[in-house]
C-alpha cells in the first residue's frame, strides 16, 4: 500500500508539498501539482487523514490498543487518555489484543479505513517498521511501552533503563549483592531495557547476575509465584528480587511467605509501576513509580496534535520516574547493619 512518502519520492517533492496539493492549496506551482497527481495515479495512492477536506470528516473516535485490562497500570494510563479525550470531544475505543498479532492487525485496518481518527499503542506485537509505516498514513502515538525498531512516531514513556538502574543501585546500597530480575523477556521493550539497567548497575558495582537469577516468567501475580518457586529450588536464595511489575513482585512475596520467608526481613523485594496494590499489601512494596495518568494525558495531547496538524514533526516525551521506599526492602543503618 503506497504512502504519502512514496508519492513524494515519486514526484520528487517533499511530503509537505504533497499535503498542500491534497489540501488544494494555491501556493503550489501548476507543474508541481501535475507531478504529484501523476505520482498519485501511478501508485494508486488513496489519502486517508491528510488534507483539510478529509479532516472535516473526523469521527471524533480514537483507538487505544493494550495487551490486557487486568493490569492496574494500563487502567490508570487509559484514565489519563480519557480525561484529555473528553475535554476535546473525542470518544475512546479500547481493544485488548492478548498479544494476538492477527487481532491487532484487524483493529489497525479500522483506522486505515477511516472509521477512527487515530490510534494510541500502549503495547504492540507488530514490528516497529510496520507501525512506522502506519504512522505515515494516519495519526499514531506509542505510549508507556518502547517498541524496538520504531522511529518517526511520537512516543511518551519513562527512561526504563535509568529507572531500573536507580532501583538496582538502591538495592546495592542496602547490602544486596545477588539480585534476581523477574521480567517478561524480550516481548516487552521496557522489560528488556530495565534488565539492562539492572545489569549495568551490578557491573558498575563489580557484581554479576548469574543466569539462574534472570527469571523470564512474566509480569503477573502467577508469574511471580512461578519465579519464587524457581528461587526456592536454588541452593541459596538471592539477597533481593527486582520485578518488572508490582503484580509479579507481590506474587514473589506471597509465595515466599508460604515458606516462612518474609520480604523486608529475610529477603528484599522491589516492584515497578506503583499500582495501588503495592501500597496496601503486607508488607507494603518498595517500587518504581511511573506517572501513569500523565503518560495517558500526554499521549492523547500528542495524538490530537497529529490529527489537527498531520505534517507536525514527531515528538519524544520522557517523563520522570520515582523510587517509592516502603517496607519490602531491608534497609541498612549508616554503620552498614540492618535496621
Amino acid at each position: 500500500m503506497a504512502t504519502i512518502k512514496d508519492v513524494a519520492k515519486e514526484a520528487g517533492v517533499s511530503v509537505a508539498t504533497v499535503s498542500r496539493v491534497l489540501n488544494g492549496t494555491d501556493r503550489v506551482r501548476e507543474e508541481t501539482v501535475e507531478a504529484v497527481q501523476a505520482a498519485i495515479e501511478k501508485l494508486n495512492y488513496h489519502p486517508n487523514f491528510l488534507g483539510r477536506t478529509l479532516r472535516r470528516l473526523e469521527t471524533m473516535k480514537i483507538l487505544v490498543v493494550l495487551p490486557t485490562i487486568s493490569n492496574q497500570f494500563y487502567s490508570r494510563v487509559v484514565r489519563g487518555i480519557q480525561d484529555v479525550a473528553k475535554q476535546n470531544g473525542y470518544h475512546v475505543m479500547l481493544v485488548t489484543t492478548e498479544n494476538d498479532t492477527e487481532a491487532e492487525t484487524g483493529y489497525i485496518e479500522m483506522v486505515r479505513r477511516r472509521l477512527l481518527d487515530g490510534i494510541i499503542f500502549l503495547f504492540s506485537t507488530l514490528p516497529g517498521e510496520q507501525i512506522q509505516r502506519l504512522a505515515e498514513e494516519c495519526p499514531v502515538v506509542v505510549a508507556s511501552e518502547t517498541i524496538p525498531g520504531i522511529s518517526g512516531v511520537s512516543t511518551v514513556t519513562i527512561d526504563n533503563w535509568k529507572a531500573a538502574y536507580d532501583a538496582a543501585q538502591f538495592l546495592i546500597a542496602n547490602g544486596c549483592k545477588r539480585i534476581a530480575y523477574l521480567s517478561a523477556g524480550a516481548i516487552y521493550g521496557s522489560s528488556a531495557a530495565r534488565g539492562k539497567g539492572v545489569k549495568d548497575a551490578l557491573a558498575e558495582a563489580g557484581l554479576e547476575m548469574p543466569p539462574e537469577l534472570l527469571l523470564d516468567e512474566g509480569l503477573t501475580f502467577k508469574a511471580g509465584k512461578r519465579a519464587a518457586l524457581r528461587l526456592l529450588n536454588l541452593p541459596v536464595l538471592p539477597d533481593a528480587v527486582f520485578a518488572a511489575a508490582d503484580a509479579a513482585a507481590i506474587g514473589v512475596m506471597h509465595t515466599l511467605l508460604e515458606h516462612d520467608i518474609v520480604a523486608g526481613k529475610d529477603i528484599s523485594v522491589m516492584g515497578f509501576d506503583n499500582n495501588s496494590i503495592a501500597e496496601y499489601y503486607d508488607p507494603p512494596l518498595t517500587t518504581v513509580a511511573q506517572p501513569q495518568m500523565e503518560i495517558g494525558r500526554k499521549a492523547m495531547e500528542l495524538l490530537i496534535k497529529k490529527i489537527k496538524e498531520p505534517d507536525s514533526a514527531p515528538e519524544k516525551i520522557l517523563l520522570p520516574h520515582q523510587l517509592v521506599i516502603r517496607d519490602s526492602v531491608k534497609l541498612l543503618r549508616k554503620d552498614g547493619s540492618s535496621l
